[in-house]
């Protein structure tokens, strides 16, 4: 463990190797704009969905009540998985760990509570007919220590604290047949060493995990210390108690201020103010839900992050969860938190290459819709003279996931990524290539796969793997046109059979028309986020329109993604009106926590509306950026500062009145530079770089690395600064209100 003091000597290092922070940002009122955007609670209840969290990336905390008389904080650590043989869901599935009780010594009258988003903190008040308990909590953000302080009246002083570990056993078991053979780990233990409690839970598969706590009493106030540590091949128990042994030992206040100086750093990365108070609460959350879910050099984000609910859902889904989970982190400036999911990928090439059949190992890879972080999950489509796949055969999941690879490569320009990214990706182009099959009209075809989520989707020619296709042979000419398979991708791109298509647009393939409800748009997968076909293209607009009705006409099935999906393909096609309406409907399945709900928690859908709300400020898809593409026109006031863009660019503007007012263009690596401003008047250049007018609004500029400048119509424009914007609505709208 890092001694406070090195701690606090290496955090500023760590940040200045990571993406850059404009100096701009800083002259925003940090504290006082996220406040507004805190979560406030008017009551703690019994739900996990109206709770309130902490997180470092691994370990983290969801306090919410028991029952009417006890506070419950529930323990999280997202690598406690378990590594028996058999499915991901059961025998490799996450595992409970336990929750801490604070039962008041009286009845308790009133509780309250705030997540205060600036210092990555919570606080709150428990009233009861005997005193009162106020209490603040945080996961340290560069420890994996979690801090539990309370501050008591004279009656609650002997209120109880108490640990309550869970049965070792994977969630699922609660919500579907559990397989024969199946049984939970071994009963945990509780013990004590010196003044740490401690709680151990051995495992089958082997090694264990440990909470661990201690605590430091003044007459009114007591400080929790708690950790949880976990080990496959040996005990756990060591690395527990040494945490909070000496966290327990260090100042209380020096450890918040190192906790708080990481946090206030995450932040200024990038910014956005919205007039929507509701929206941009929302927006914010998120990225604290990012940051405390997820870190560089810790476990990709899965489904419910360090946040542990029962849930049917206790691994990584590979054909929607996990590419919309890591959206929003591209265009927020955040590479680092994004560079979990290609160090997950990295890690498991193997497994990519195990995951096909015999037959295409030499070349090919692949992943099933569900796996662990080792990404074990084999896929089993055949040539298409075999009908061969039953549901569930997604040919494209790991294509897929490669797009959000390349958009690491993209928004840095990195070329050891692209380096990386070429034999994954050429892999999982290859497989497409050792099942494809010319038939008479000359078109290469694809075989029988399933088309996610579609009721029967089974079919040859599925939109959903075409698309995926399609991309990546583009993608791949582009990383290398000269490698010996070039040929083949050309031929692939020129010969692929076209996208089937009716009277009501796009179907799901070729032997499966669009005909049920369908809450994943895996068939529109080239509208977005590929947009491959797009706006843009007078010549696809009618299709896109009646594939985009055609599927909305029927929504009896829809889930809180597809409310996302419809607000980002309308913000692709310059619809921000259309676009925010589906967002405010997403908020009828969000929870007050901005949690969201399937069974169990999919943490996916609130993070993508992230990335919908991005999408109206800034695109920058098909080599073009695109300022303020599909704002609301209820939105007359809108601000954003470096936002980062494909081709590694930051963007800052401001619009005022409806107009924007100028856009500041920072490049970071040098790359030529296509950008729709949306400015009125005659553009004008502050900086060296010299403006190209191309058609339609569209302008081009060369900058060197390094180099930054502002485009603007009128010079007085230039005193509006990037910073909060006036709201409508109430500030503090999420979290728990009172009825």
């Amino acid at each position: 463990m890092i001694s406070l003091r090195k701690l606090s000597l290496i955090i500023p290092s760590i940040f200045l190797m990571q993406t850059s922070i404009a100096q701009s940002t800083k002259g925003i009122n940090w504290q006082k704009f996220l406040s507004r955007n805190d979560m406030v609670y008017d009551t703690l209840t019994t739900k996990w969905e109206e709770g309130v969290f902490t997180g470092n990336g691994l370990i983290g905390t969801m306090l919410y009540m028991k029952d009417s008389s006890t506070l419950r904080l529930e323990i999280g650590r997202s690598d406690v998985v378990d590594d028996r043989e058999g499915s991901p869901a059961f025998e490799k599935a996450r595992l409970p760990i336990g929750h801490f009780e604070l039962r008041p010594e009286g009845k308790i009258l009133k509780n309250t509570a705030r997540l205060d988003l600036w210092n990555a903190e919570a606080n709150g008040t428990i009233v009861t007919d005997k005193g009162t308990i106020q209490w603040r909590t945080a996961t340290l953000s560069q420890t994996n220590v979690i801090v539990f302080e309370t501050t008591v009246s004279d009656g609650e002083r002997k209120f109880q604290w108490q640990f309550r570990p869970e049965v070792s056993i994977s969630p699922r078991t609660k919500y579907r047949k559990t397989p024969d053979g199946y049984v939970a780990n071994p009963p945990a233990v509780l013990a004590t060493t010196g003044t740490v409690k401690y709680c151990k839970q051995t495992m089958l598969s082997g090694g264990d995990y440990t909470t661990a706590w201690t605590t430091n009493n003044k007459a009114n106030s007591r400080v929790y210390y708690l950790s949880v540590t976990f080990n496959r091949k040996k005990s756990s128990t060591e690395e527990a108690v040494q945490n909070v042994s000496i966290s327990a030992k260090d100042n209380l206040q020096q450890l918040l201020n190192v906790h708080r100086q990481w946090w206030h750093h995450y932040y200024p990365q990038s910014f956005i103010s919205l007039p929507d108070a509701r929206l941009e609460s929302f927006y914010w959350i998120q990225l604290y839900k990012l940051a405390s879910a997820a870190r560089e050099g810790k476990p990709a984000l899965d489904l419910m992050g360090p946040w542990f609910r029962y849930t049917p859902w206790p691994a990584y889904w590979f054909n929607l969860n996990i590419q919309l989970t890591y959206s929003p982190l591209y265009t927020a400036n955040h590479l680092d938190i994004a560079n979990g999911l290609v160090q997950m990928i990295d890690k498991g090439k193997e497994n990519l290459s195990r995951n096909v059949p015999a037959a295409y190992r030499h070349n090919a890879m692949a992943v099933g819709r569900v796996a662990t972080s080792d990404l074990y999950s084999p896929v089993k489509v055949k040539p298409l003279t075999e009908k061969n796949a039953p549901e569930g055969e997604e040919l494209g999941d790991l294509t897929w996931c490669l797009y959000y690879y390349w958009l690491q490569y993209r928004y840095t320009m990195d070329e050891s990524i692209k380096a990386k990214l070429f034999p994954l990706l050429k892999g999982s182009i290859n497989y497409y290539l050792d099942v494809m099959a010319k038939e008479e009209d000359g078109k290469w075809h694809l075989p029988y796969t399933y088309s996610p989520e579609y009721p029967g989707g089974t079919t040859r020619d599925c939109n959903y793997d075409l698309s995926l296709f399609r991309w990546g042979c583009e993608t791949l000419l582009k990383i290398n046109p000269n490698d010996s398979l070039a040929p083949r991708w050309k031929d692939v791109l020129a010969n692929l059979a076209d996208y089937p298509t009716d009277e009501n647009g796009l179907r799901i393939g070729r032997d499966v028309a669009f005909s049920k409800s369908h809450r994943h748009y895996s068939h529109m997968l080239m509208i977005h986020p590929l947009c491959i076909m797009n706006w843009e293209q007078p010549e696809n607009r009618p299709l896109i329109e009646k594939t985009l009705q055609r599927w909305l006409s029927l929504k009896s099935e829809f889930a809180g993604f597809s409310f996302t999906g419809s607000a980002s393909i309308h913000a692709v096609m310059g619809q921000g009106d259309t676009a925010l309406s589906y967002l405010n409907q997403l908020f009828g399945y969000t929870k007050p926590n901005t949690m969201y709900l399937e069974e169990g928690p999919v943490i996916e859908t609130p993070l993508a509306a992230a990335t919908s709300i991005q999408e109206l400020l800034l695109q920058s898809w098909g080599n073009k950026i695109r300022v303020f593409p599909a704002a609301p026109s209820t939105w007359k006031d809108l601000s954003f500062e470096n936002l980062r863009t494909e081709g590694a660019f930051l963007i800052s503007a401001v619009r005022k009145d409806g107009e924007t007012k100028w856009v500041r263009i920072k490049s970071l690596a040098g790359q030529p530079c296509i950008i729709h401003p949306g400015i009125n008047g005659k553009l004008q250049v502050n900086g060296k770089a010299q403006l190209k007018t191309l058609s339609s609004g569209d302008y081009a500029l060369q900058l060197k690395k390094g180099e930054e400048v502002v485009l603007y119509s009128n010079a007085s424009d230039l005193s509006l600064k990037a910073d909060a914007v006036k709201q409508e609505g109430r500030n503090n709208c999420w979290g728990e209100k009172a009825s």
